[in-house]
């Protein structure tokens, strides 16, 4: 499932984007931006909200830690990457490394990036991510979360739409039951964050990359920092035994609704980590937006059991269209003993395919997805298909 060197690709060009000249254009990018994502929820068309039952119930509902009957501490890195992305860099790497002058470089590169006009490539690495989670509360630390995109593009005259985040996140959340509710199960939660982001938006020419041996450095990423909070909610109505509302019972259907970002302060203070000397600017918000999902469970037999799931996602974030909001998709479980099982899953995320699979031996966790981003406007849709995988250790 992860096409030739996706891992290295993430890592390479991830470390080369952050190690040149300032732009005072914005670069244009139309792709929504998930502060976190789970292969497992990718994998499920990205429709989550009503299930949260792992530890990234923390992100994607505090609600489901009010329905936690365990605890489970979980370290995992990931990495995700487009295809074709490695072959880019390495044209790049042989032109930068070549012995021609800086103009025959800028004609190279001008050439390269007239090969892959349309072409939109992405990486996403987490080298370290801890999260512990507890029946109603859990904690979750990401010392370093870097996406970065690249679009060519000739708008004016051949260039690279370079978009870069650079997060560090610290979170902690609080998830319980609303007992005098009368209707079904009720639970609610929390999730208060830190975040420290680096953020770099600006089209680069070929002049540009004639002129430095690296694209972006850390110094011209703009810096920022804000506290922020979601909110969730999960019911799992009480319906009848009998009739028609016996069999939707045994679906034991549940919804879910969060507000992501409730206060929406933005990045405007600095501790100035990434950048100590200038601030260049204030990174892109984390914008106030509204999820609502629902989760339907299939009548388990034998080892198997799964479920399907419907989201609708982002509304009320400035790229939203109903193709990239809704989310939809299905996941297999097989469970052969508690330390010995897994996952199939399948779906269908801004209108494009999605799979993953996760294979469970005791401890360490093996996770493998593909899923695409919609990288157009809201009335021209373009597929951007990423491969990733994250490797777990599960306590």
């Amino acid at each position: 499932m992860l096409k030739r060197g996706s891992l290295l690709l993430s890592a390479g060009l991830c470390t080369f984007l952050l190690s040149n000249s300032t732009f005072a254009a914005e670069s244009v990018s139309t792709t929504i931006h998930h502060s976190y994502q789970s292969p497992r929820a990718l994998g499920m068309g990205d429709a989550f909200v009503a299930v949260a039952n792992d530890y990234t119930a923390i992100f994607y509902n505090p609600a489901g830690l009010a329905r936690r009957e365990d605890g489970q501490v979980n370290l995992s890195l990931s990495a995700y990457g487009t295809p074709g992305a490695m072959d880019f860099y390495n044209d790049y790497k042989d032109i930068e490394e070549s012995s021609m002058s800086d103009t025959d470089k800028q004609n190279a590169y001008l050439e390269l990036i007239q090969a892959h006009y349309g072409d939109v490539y992405s990486m996403r690495l987490t080298p370290m991510e801890g999260v512990w989670v507890r029946p109603k509360w859990g904690i979750a630390l990401i010392p370093m979360d870097v996406s970065v995109e690249l679009q060519m593009h000739q708008l004016l005259g051949p260039s690279i739409n370079t978009t870069v985040y650079a997060d560090t996140t610290l979170a902690l959340a609080y998830g319980d039951d609303l007992h005098w509710f009368d209707f079904g199960r009720f639970s609610w939660g929390v999730t208060g964050k830190f975040v420290n982001r680096g953020f770099y938006s600006k089209p680069i020419s070929a002049v540009d990359l004639a002129a430095s041996d690296q694209i972006v450095k850390k110094e011209d990423l703009a810096e920022g920092y804000t506290v922020d909070a979601d909110l969730g909610i999960l019911w799992t109505p009480d319906l009848p035994d009998s009739g028609f509302w016996g069999w939707l019972q045994m679906a034991r259907p549940t919804f879910g609704a969060v507000v992501r970002n409730v206060a929406e302060t933005g990045f405007g203070q600095s501790l100035k980590l990434v950048n100590k000397e200038t601030q260049n600017g204030t990174p892109e918000k984390l914008y106030r937006v509204v999820d609502l999902g629902s989760r339907w469970e299939y009548p388990r037999g034998w080892i198997f059991g799964g479920r399907g799931v419907l989201d609708v996602r982002d509304l009320g974030h400035p790229d939203f269209s109903w193709r990239k909001g809704v989310h939809a998709g299905f996941e297999f479980d097989w469970t052969v003993y508690s330390w010995w099982k897994g996952h199939y899953r399948v779906g269908l995320s801004q209108g494009f395919w999605t799979a993953g699979l996760s294979a469970e031996l005791g401890v360490f966790n093996l996770d493998l997805v593909s899923y695409a981003d919609d990288v157009g406007t809201k009335n021209t849709p373009v597929e951007s298909r990423v491969y990733g995988t994250r490797l777990n250790l599960d306590f």
